[in-house]
């Protein structure tokens, strides 16, 4: 499974950025700390042209990671520049030596992060995250549950002795804002189990929001492979809904779209055809659930499809 910063590279490598249109590139020579009296970057010779290291001016913006900075002045002989850290919303970050430097980046990386973020935890309620855990019965008909569960999937009762090994199906209701718990989520049986018994369950849960670019999707948000391009057209959608997109990039997101199957029509706008898309790769991923979990049941303990 993809981390977060996997995905981001995917995001760019397939929809954002062309190869060929590449923001001007560069290196930290040294790594930098998060500190605010850290305000000097120096950079390797001989990936920024001349004329490219003349565009950084007063004012240009350099994006390290999903940090952005702002430039204050730039000595191309000892190639160091001067820098604002933390700007637009970014904050301030330690890097290591070899981190990319781009010069005005056109996408952001902290902004595809957010975007990807945004749709991560807008799949829930038309998709859900499946989780799984143990439970134990006590002397009462329920337990307490997992805090985001919101959907039972599956229930096996474990009824084994020493002598049989016996897994049983049980029918629960969940039941939400319940007090006696400290999850405030239970779990309960029709009638009340022999205590100590194990209860198996697999569950609906909401996705979470990666915290860094090192969260494993599936560990921390609870994505599944199926769910990536989904969520990388989203949020493609959602940037390009937010500014004027270049030609070029146009084109590349054309080329790509077609590639999977979804022409455009004659003057249909990017966003357009990647809603379009995003919509088939929902509904395909919905009847993917509906195979695994056919019998799931909601809050109220009414089935859905």
């Amino acid at each position: 499974m993809s981390t977060l910063q996997q995905l981001i590279d995917r995001t760019y490598r397939e929809y954002l950025r062309p190869v060929e249109e590449q923001e001007p590139l560069s290196q930290l020579s040294v790594g930098i700390d998060d500190s605010a009296s850290t305000t000097s970057i120096t950079y390797e010779a001989n990936l920024w042209t001349p004329e490219e290291e003349e565009l950084i001016g007063s004012g240009s913006i350099l994006e390290i990671g999903q940090e952005l900075m702002m430039v204050e002045d730039i000595n191309t002989v000892s190639r160091t520049v001067t820098v604002e850290r933390g700007r637009l919303g970014s904050t301030r970050t330690a890097h290591a030596a070899n981190a990319d430097i781009l010069l005005k980046p056109r996408y952001p990386r902290m902004n595809v992060a957010n975007a990807i973020g945004d749709q991560i935890i807008g799949l829930y309620p038309a998709l859900y995250a499946v989780k799984t855990a143990t439970l134990t019965t006590t002397s009462v008909n329920f337990v307490e549950g997992p805090a985001d569960m919101k959907r039972v999937l599956k229930a096996r009762l474990n009824n084994s002795t020493s002598s049989v090994t016996n897994y049983t199906d049980v029918s629960l209701e969940l039941l939400t804002d319940f007090t006696p718990s400290s999850t405030n989520v239970g779990i309960q049986f029709p009638t009340a189990p022999t205590s100590g018994k194990s209860v198996y369950l697999v569950y609906a849960s909401a996705f979470t929001r990666p915290a860094s670019e090192s969260s494993d999707l599936n560990t921390v948000s609870g994505l599944e492979e199926f769910h990536e391009q989904i969520v990388m057209v989203g949020a493609v959608a959602q940037m390009l809904s937010e500014l004027d997109v270049d030609t070029t990039t146009q084109n590349f997101i054309t080329e790509s779209l077609e590639i999977r199957g979804v022409p455009l029509g004659s003057g249909e706008r990017i966003r357009n055809a990647l809603l379009r898309y995003y919509g088939v790769l929902l509904d395909r991923a919905r009847r993917e659930q509906r195979t695994r979990f056919p019998a799931g049941v909601d809050l109220y303990g009414v089935s859905f499809t």
